[in-house]
This record gives structure tokens, sequence and C-alpha cells, in this order.
């Protein structure tokens, strides 16, 4: 469950300039995710998420810049494993098939862990689309996101 709340609000920030932890809360509880204020606190801090100016000129919340600290990664590879369902390929595209809302967090998490190969990512509510540099990266990339995800 914890997880699951994490890979939403990283889902949240991305899609919506959220400016206080009460406005995270809220599009939690729309998310049905009820939670309390000391809570989302609580994950802010666990995820390393940082404020920043945003387009419309409010503080907002977003991801930090990977430090290559291994508590980063673990979290980010967490949120893949509880989001991601199904893995699969063809050519230099790699297609993972995530919880209904979880393809925005996912695709955030993979971008954050700046995987070798990876040209980017396109997240749908429940997809996600890798593109990869060149069709002999895929195989491997894609054993290398398996075994991250234990599958």
């Amino acid at each position: 469950m914890k997880e699951q709340r994490q890979a939403r609000i990283l889902e949240i920030i991305a899609r919506f300039e959220v400016e206080t932890q009460e406005e995270l809360a809220e599009y939690l509880d729309l998310a049905g995710f009820k939670t309390t204020q000391a809570t989302v606190s609580r994950d802010i801090k666990e995820l390393g998420l940082i404020k920043i100016v945003g387009r419309s000129g409010r503080q907002i919340y977003t991801q930090a810049p990977s430090s290559g600290g291994d508590s980063l990664a673990d979290r980010l590879v967490r949120i893949l494993r509880n989001a991601v369902l199904n893995i699969d390929f063809t050519s230099n595209l790699i297609v993972l098939k995530t919880f209904s809302g979880g393809g925005n967090a996912a695709a955030a998490a993979l971008d954050s862990l700046q995987l070798p190969g990876v040209m980017g990512t396109i997240a749908g509510d429940d997809t996600v689309l890798i593109i990869v540099k060149d069709a002999n990266e895929t195989a491997p990339l894609v054993d290398r996101l398996s075994q991250m995800l234990n599958r």
C-alpha cells in the first residue's frame, strides 16, 4: 500500500503543480488513498521530493535529481516492482503494463534511474513505452528490468 501510494504521489506531481502537503493529500484522497498530512510528509521525505518554482511561479513539489545514493535507487526500484504487472518487447521498443494510473509513476522512476541505452519513455495511464537506442540493447535491458522487478 505504501509503495502504491508513493507511486501515485510521483504520478500526481508529474501531472499537476502541487504546492502544499494538504493539496497533495487531497489528490491522494481523490485517487482512493485516504491519508493524513503526517503520512504525506513522511512520503515526501522518503521520496526525496523538493520544491522548485513551477510554470505558474508557485513553489511546487518535484523529484530531486538522483544524487547517486542507493536509497533513492532502491525506492525507485520498489515503485517499479509495485507498479509493473507485465513486460514485453520488440525490436527497440519495450512495453510495461502497470496497474491503472501507474504508468506515469513507473515512467518517472525509470527516467530517474537513467538506464543506459534508453532514449526516453512515454507514459499512459497503465502503460509505459521505453524507446531503446539500439535494437541489440533491448533484450539485455529487458533482462535487467526483469531482474530489478524480480521476475
